[in-house]
């Protein structure tokens, strides 16, 4: 039995709406099944950060941990230093913007301070880059589990101790993933909803948005140039010991323009294509994800297969766009990385 959960985000420095995720991600860990005093930390990466000025993701940081009184400590790492990995010394007392762990409400209940996150440390860099925050939280962490969340997401209130149960009912799996749940709302238009159809389906990869990961399942550091993190640790940990629990769910916004969706499809390609070149022994054991055609066919509606038409016109049109640039970009992958705008404003009902 793992004796110890870290909770991990990467975070850009300008990504709009942390605190609403990080409030969903406090409620999941109060659920009441989860054992008492699981949760060792949370870290959290903020990357693409000046250090002359603060941003918004800090400012949520900092107020979250005021206001639930859990103890907060900033780092930059110095330039080229190497994070310990058994994590950064935890003796040296908080910040002074936060609270004592102790310094809870009279009212808080024994049972909701064992569930409680003791301590928070953010890694502040000024390097951008996805790969890089989630190696340097990799390092970081000290839990026997580790359980990364995207800071642009919803999480269900059970699927952390969904995802947490799973791992120790089935010993021999190293990777759960939630099960990606778009949602459309008030934001349905045709990107919308041809970027939502495929996480109807179950196609044996690890969805990267959430998961949990056990500390000794990765022998190296991810790539710092990858287009697909989730692609890559499901072949890295290796697809047996992968697993997507689907009643775990994580809410998402797929993008909602022509423009983000044709730059996700293009990401989405030129990682496919990353990984064939560069990672290709990973593929020894077949493709990434499993295509059940029939299945998938089967479960769409009639006035949906335009869609399904219109969706693998622009995936071949990516496949090509990726490979023209990478012929211009001398095989740089992470020069097809953009983020995609409308995938982070969520409606102001759902915070």
């Amino acid at each position: 039995m793992n004796a110890s959960l870290s909770l991990a985000i990467p975070c850009r420095a300008d990504e709009p709406d942390l605190s609403a995720m990080l409030a969903s991600l406090y409620e999941a860990c109060q659920f009441p099944l989860l054992p008492h005093h699981l949760i060792e930390e949370l870290v959290i990466c903020i990357n693409g950060l000046d250090r002359e000025t603060s941003c918004a993701s800090l400012q949520a940081v900092r107020t979250f941990c005021a206001q639930r009184s859990i103890a907060l400590k900033e780092i930059w790492p110095e330039p080229g230093q190497t994070v310990p990995p058994r994590g950064i010394d935890k003796s040296a007392p908080p910040t002074d913007r936060s609270p004592m762990p102790n310094a809870l409400n009279p009212g808080v209940s024994e049972d909701l301070l064992s569930r409680s996150i003791p301590t928070c440390t953010v890694l502040l860099t000024e390097r951008k880059g996805k790969p890089l925050a989630w190696n340097m939280l990799w390092r970081c962490v000290v839990g026997e589990t580790v359980l990364f969340c995207d800071a642009d997401v919803r999480v269900d209130c059970e699927s952390v101790w969904l995802l947490y149960n799973r791992l120790q009912r089935d010993p021999q799996l190293a990777l759960v993933a939630a099960r990606e749940m778009p949602v459309l709302e008030q934001r349905e238009t045709v990107w919308g909803r041809m970027g939502a159809l495929p996480y109807r389906f179950n196609f044996g990869n690890a969805g990267g948005r959430l998961f949990m990961i056990r500390k000794d399942a990765l022998p190296g550091e991810m790539p710092e140039d990858l287009l697909l993190e989730d692609a890559w640790l499901t072949v890295a940990v290796g697809k047996a010991r992968v697993a997507k629990e689907w009643q775990a769910k994580v809410y998402f916004l797929p993008p909602a323009t022509g423009r983000d969706y044709f730059a996700e499809r293009v990401r989405t390609e030129g990682g496919k294509l990353q990984i064939r070149r560069a990672h290709g022994k990973l593929l020894k054991d077949g493709p990434i994800a499993t295509y059940r055609w029939t299945q998938f066919f089967k479960a769409l509606a009639f006035r949906e297969y335009p869609l399904v038409l219109l969706a693998l016109l622009l995936r071949v049109a990516a496949s090509l766009w990726a490979r023209l640039a990478l012929m211009f970009a001398n095989q740089e992958f992470y020069t097809l990385y953009r983020p995609f705008l409308t995938t982070k404003k969520w409606p102001e009902a759902r915070e």
